[in-house]
């Protein structure tokens, strides 16, 4: 399974032609022989071939700039403060 695993981790890698040469040929002969793994990759070609067909969204200034504010103190290693432009976890109820 230890085996699987290794595989599993390089198989997006794999697949963008991103993985290093010298590590192609083992994983081509693991898909060979491994069913489960050759399902994952399946599933990724699927995943990409979806997104690929997916239409851009436009975001709001706003919120890239507060997304770009709370990766900026993730990073710092600073906490996000209680204005950081969440939502309530919980709903809120009609009035």
């Amino acid at each position: 399974m230890t085996l699987c695993r290794e595989v599993a981790e390089k198989l997006l890698l794999y697949r963008d032609g991103t993985l290093p040469e010298e590590e192609e040929p083992f994983i081509r002969e693991h898909l060979q022989y491994c069913p489960p793994c050759l399902d994952l990759l399946s599933s990724y070609e699927e995943v990409c071939e979806v997104l690929k067909r997916l239409q851009p969204v436009n975001m709001p200034c706003d919120l890239i700039a507060r997304m770009k504010e709370r990766m900026r103190r993730k990073l710092a290693g600073e906490t996000p403060s209680d204005d950081d432009g969440s939502c309530d976890e919980s709903p809120s109820s009609p009035e």
